[in-house]
């Protein structure tokens, strides 16, 4: 369903990229890559550029990538598939820039990571997912990097570890840290990665290694 949805969104926009380019003639094209893939796209017939919906298959004929290109930059949704058929990754572009949603997918098709490009960086909030399906994670970022506020979580949905990164994955400020129950185990006070304990509760792990095992 996933995959139909976005599917569905590239073709309205490449019919509505086509609907803007009317005067630019083009001409079909499909061609064997040097690793055996086949291509279908078009372009333009003055330059040779990409233009509109491009698809690439392997050699059983299932399709692997499709893509929208404006004059041959990547300007939309990009998808990327398995050779199963099963989608592992979609990239939202704009003129050649990372601009928009981004998703990855474990290999049996169930969400894995969901972000936010803005200009070729990442912001806002990242959410990671275990292969179950559970969200495992939600991260603030900035300028490419782990900067904010962070929550973990595990498998059974409970609170795992909430705290605030800094400058990548450095925790800074105050962390606390939650055993399967949900109970708090443990809070530290930490300054760019170095973390001390100043609470821990009866029999609660030495530290943050031992919690995430």
């Amino acid at each position: 369903m996933t995959r139909f949805l976005y599917s569905v969104a590239l073709t309205a926009l490449a019919l509505f990229g086509t609907a803007c380019r009317q005067k630019v003639p083009v001409e079909a094209v499909e061609a064997k890559d040097d690793y055996g893939y086949t291509e279908k796209y078009e372009r333009r017939k003055e330059n040779f550029a990409r233009q509109g919906l491009y698809e690439r298959f392997n050699e059983t004929g299932q399709r692997v990538e499709e893509a929208y290109y404006e004059n041959d930059t990547l300007n939309g949704l990009r998808i990327l598939y398995s050779d199963k058929g099963d989608t592992q990754v979609v990239e939202t572009y704009r003129m050649g820039h990372f601009e928009g949603p981004f998703r990855s997918y474990y290999e049996s098709g169930k969400l894995n990571v969901e972000g936010q490009y803005e200009a070729d960086v990442m912001f806002g909030s990242w959410k990671a997912f275990y292969p179950t399906g559970e969200l495992k994670e939600v991260v603030t970022f900035a300028d490419n990097e782990e900067n904010g506020p962070f929550v973990e979580y595990w498998p059974n949905g409970n609170l795992k570890a909430e705290g605030t990164y800094r400058h990548g994955d450095n925790e800074h400020g105050l962390l606390k840290l939650y055993d399967e129950s949900g109970a708090l185990s443990r809070t530290m006070n930490c300054d760019n990665g170095v973390c001390h304990t100043i609470w821990k509760a009866e029999g609660a792990a030495e530290d943050r290694t031992a919690v995430d095992q």
